[in-house]
């Protein structure tokens, strides 16, 4: 078992604050310890399909666009998820979505919306913020910087900004388009970061993800949004979110913000809880990857010479009636598979000697019932019902008996 972080393989439009969350994941690793060229990165396209070693994942990421045939989890079996920043726009889950995050509780959560939402339908949760906002501190204020980045800013935004500011801004957004990263969005990121590091004076932004992580990395930031979003409530711990109504009342000289010793919580917090992951399952999946099988045989006892037997004698359009005997997971097993293969055959009865029931819309019968039905096929489903099944198939005289029990074949 390894410990695990996601990487963006998106095409066209992306933006590098998707990239700096994952950043973030890197750092908490570095505070742990870990070397991180031992991490296993994850394709975001495939947490639904992943094959590999199992791995710890830790997320701190919105999964609002993600959706695993209409699931928002769900992720691979050899994923195990700790939520440290979970993030949905939506607050009625499916029963899939309730049981994964149930298994996997608690979810710490990005914003109070999504940590509501889980509450009402049962989720242990908590507020864990972003973890960008424990990005390590690499300047001191202005740290005798002159630009001023303006990152995302609307046009209409310029007229509330003083000349004297307006004269050092440098006007940029965070959204790439994939195919201009020739080294991918990733290393992007670091360097538009890094240029914030080096050259800012100050950010404004309208952007979280441009917000919080310089905050945290010690550069004086104003965040202007029109409007205040249920994702903003987080960076009013630090810094003011000034909105339309109070664009005219923005402090233009912002000073950084100093939380390191809450920084500190933050990463122990988030430590703990993929250590306690490890210690859960890393014998689990120690014991469980020793016994997997290399060759994935799909050959199923009691069920795959059945269905062996039916592809030799008979095509999908072919009509013919059947019996089961023995009500058993194996007569599951092949009622389920006739009734989605063979759409035009006929179960016409069930034996059960012991049991007395309504299955699959008939009642169950003793195996006298199959001397109404001397041309239908019988499965015989029960290992314990061999013996009997051969004795009265011998004093009847049928022969269109199917021991699903022994090899599958008639006898």
């Amino acid at each position: 078992m390894k410990f695990a972080n996601i990487v963006m393989d998106r095409k066209g439009r992306c933006t590098v604050g998707d990239d700096i969350q994952l950043l973030a994941i890197e750092n908490l690793y570095k505070y742990m310890g870990i070397d991180y060229n031992n991490v296993i990165r994850i394709p975001f396209s495939q947490l639904s399909t992943y094959d590999g070693e199992y791995a710890i994942l830790p997320l701190s990421f919105p999964f609002y666009g993600y959706s695993n045939e209409n699931n928002i989890t769900n992720f691979s079996p050899r994923i195990i998820p700790v939520f440290l920043g979970f993030a949905t726009m939506v607050q009625n889950y499916n029963e899939t979505d309730l049981k994964y995050l149930k298994r996997y509780e608690p979810i710490g959560c990005r914003d109070q919306y999504t940590m509501n939402a889980l509450r009402k339908n049962g989720i242990d949760a908590y507020l864990n913020g972003c973890l960008t906002a424990a990005l390590p501190k690499k300047r001191n204020g202005f740290d005798g910087k002159k630009k001023i980045f303006c990152v995302d800013i609307p046009d209409s935004f310029h007229k509330y900004i003083p000349e004297d500011i307006m004269e050092n801004c440098e006007f940029v957004n965070h959204v790439v388009f994939s195919d201009e990263c020739p080294n991918g969005t990733e290393e992007r990121a670091k360097e538009v970061y890094k240029r914030y590091i080096d050259e800012a004076k100050m950010i404004i932004t309208t952007r979280m993800h441009a917000a919080l992580p310089c905050i945290a990395m010690g550069i004086p930031v104003i965040l202007a949004k029109e409007k205040f979003s249920l994702r903003f409530p987080i960076i009013q711990k630090y810094i003011p979110v000034y909105t339309e109504e109070n664009f005219n009342k923005i402090n233009w000289n912002p000073e950084s913000v100093d939380y390191e010793d809450f920084k500190q919580k933050i990463l122990a917090s988030a430590a703990n809880q993929l250590r306690i992951a490890w210690k859960k399952y890393e014998q689990i999946c120690e014991i469980s990857e020793f016994y997997e099988s290399d060759n994935n045989s799909t050959y199923l006892d009691n069920f795959s010479d059945t269905i062996t037997y039916l592809k030799s004698n008979f095509n999908k359009e072919d009509s013919f009636s059947y019996i089961l005997w023995g009500i058993t997971q194996t007569a599951e097993l092949v009622y389920s598979y006739i009734s989605e293969i063979y759409k035009n055959a006929k179960l016409v009865a069930v034996i059960d000697q012991y049991k007395n029931m309504e299955i699959y819309g008939l009642n169950s019968s003793k195996k006298e019932v199959l001397e109404k039905y001397p041309d239908s096929i019988c499965f015989i489903c029960a290992g314990a019902a061999m013996p009997e099944a051969k004795d009265y198939f011998k004093k009847i005289g049928y022969n269109k008996g199917v021991f699903c029990w022994s090899d599958g074949l008639p006898k």
